[in-house]
């Protein structure tokens, strides 16, 4: 029986891993449209047009870049990256003002943003990707105050908190005492670029849940720490997490060009392992990366029909294909935000 691909079309899109104020302080702005589309695929128009309801928005910012206005000197820079992660979180909050994006700090936002016309604005989550920028496990509650939601301990350059993909370590004493600092505040934990040491320190740390916003599955690639192991993947599902499909071509295929049906491999690895309930995207678009170095037909907002359309094909129903663009991460938003504390 051929699947019927006329039913893969989900109404919209909630997108876990997007760099937009990074973009935006690269330049060009990223409320206007992106001018040059071999470059720039993200803008806040596009993401529209693609249905895009929803997105994590990363505060990203980078050891070593102290020149750039995300970067910083080392991780024992604390006011260096305290103002990079600041610089980014008013960018967010211009948005706002602005009428173009809305920051999610409730289970209530969510649900509004996800039911908001065609043309509202996109819905953020924010994501500290490395959490640096947090100068001592009491300034959390600062940043949860002004619209922090989610937080990975590390970047891949690892942080005084954890140990990352690129410098493998642990989840340091001071990291311990910021996860029950974020805990507290019912702060959600992203582990993407956690070193494995660390990421075994982080469930040791915490009974809560955990995601994963960009990574794909480690069994189908090179070995990486920057991809998650099948037990990894099975110990997210455990707490009630889910993995983010990344569609950086170099992270879903080794030593060739990506394809879709790469992109539906993983989707397929991480369902068959964790369950359907625990796979989500996260495309990460524009992070580092351009449009062409995604699969073909698949490397911009508008392009994601394409990728439900080739689950579809490989057999995924309707509702999975729906709870893959949207309704598996916003069970997992709508648990973390119903029980964040301190909301504003």
């Amino acid at each position: 029986m051929t699947a019927d691909t006329t039913l893969a079309a989900p109404d919209w899109w909630l997108d876990a891993h997007l760099d937009l104020a990074y973009l935006d302080l690269h330049g060009p702005p990223v409320d206007a449209e992106a001018p040059d589309l071999a470059a720039r695929g993200v803008s806040l128009p596009a993401l529209a047009r693609g249905r895009v309801r929803l997105a994590l928005a990363t505060i990203f910012t980078e050891h070593g870049a102290a020149a750039d206005p995300w970067g910083y000197r080392d991780s024992e820079d604390l006011d260096g990256a305290h103002a990079a992660g600041v610089r980014q979180l008013e960018v967010y909050e211009r948005l706002e003002r602005a009428g173009r994006v809305r920051i999610v700090r409730t289970a209530a936002d969510l649900d509004a943003c996800a039911a908001a016309p065609t043309g509202a604005p996109l819905g953020i989550v924010i994501l500290m990707e490395c959490a640096d920028p947090i100068r001592t496990p009491d300034e959390a509650a600062w940043w949860h105050a002004r619209g922090v939601r989610v937080v990975g301990m590390s970047w891949g350059h690892g942080s005084r908190w954890a140990g990352g993909n690129a410098r493998p370590g642990p989840l340091t004493s001071a990291g311990r005492r910021l996860v029950e600092a974020l805990d507290a505040l019912g702060v959600l934990h992203d582990a993407s670029h956690l070193s494995d040491e660390a990421f075994d320190g982080l469930c040791a740390a915490t009974g809560r849940t955990i995601v994963l916003t960009h990574s794909n599955a480690r069994a189908l690639l090179s070995p990486s720490e920057r991809h998650a192991t099948d037990a990894q993947l099975r110990e997210v599902a455990r707490r009630g997490g889910v993995a983010g499909l990344n569609l950086y071509g170099k992270f879903l295929a080794s030593a060739r060009p990506a394809t879709l049906d790469d992109a539906v491999r993983h989707v397929m690895h991480v369902g068959e392992v964790a369950g359907r309930a625990h796979v989500g995207l996260g495309s990460d678009f524009d992070g580092g990366f351009l449009p062409a170095d995604c699969p073909p037909g698949c490397g911009r907002p508008e392009e994601l029909g394409a990728l439900a359309r080739a689950l579809a094909a490989r057999g995924t129903c309707a509702h999975d294909v729906e709870a893959f663009a949207h309704g598996n991460w916003m069970r997992v938003l709508r648990q973390a935000l119903g029980g964040s504390a301190g909301t504003p």
